[in-house]
């Protein structure tokens, strides 16, 4: 397997599993149902796993292989918009650990707008850019 595949088989996971887990936390919040907040936090926590492992495979990628792009300006948008993500993804984690063991109804709030914006960013920066990259 090429490595630049690496990065995009974790991109694409890390894109799709923190979707999944925000569709998980917002029937959590809806419905009320402890279960269901669990199990979204542990997709959020693997969110974040693949997310961190997508970072450190495009900072690879990117220090370490020689690839050529078609338009170097939406290249560095990526790059730049991947660190962002990595780092949130990486606080978003932090703070869902803690909500495991303590519930705080205006930590939660901060944490939902925080978490759907950086889902967000993920979703532009993997799947308009991206797109437009290879």
């Amino acid at each position: 397997m090429e490595y630049d595949l690496v990065h995009a088989f974790f991109g694409r996971f890390g894109v799709l599993i923190p979707l999944l887990a925000l569709f998980f936390e917002l029937a959590g919040l809806i419905t009320g149902k402890r279960l269901v907040s669990t199990i979204a936090g542990f997709l959020v926590i693997l969110g974040v796993i693949v997310v961190i492992l997508a970072g450190i495979t495009g900072y690879i990628q990117l220090h370490f292989l020689q690839i050529s792009y078609a338009d170097i300006s939406q290249y560095k948008l990526h790059t730049i918009l991947g660190t962002i993500i990595t780092v949130d993804f990486l606080l978003i984690g932090i703070l869902r650990i803690f909500l495991f063991f303590k519930v705080i109804e205006k930590l939660v709030l901060i944490y939902m707008i925080f978490y759907v914006i950086n889902v967000l960013l993920n979703l532009i920066s993997n799947e308009i850019i991206i797109h437009r990259l290879y």
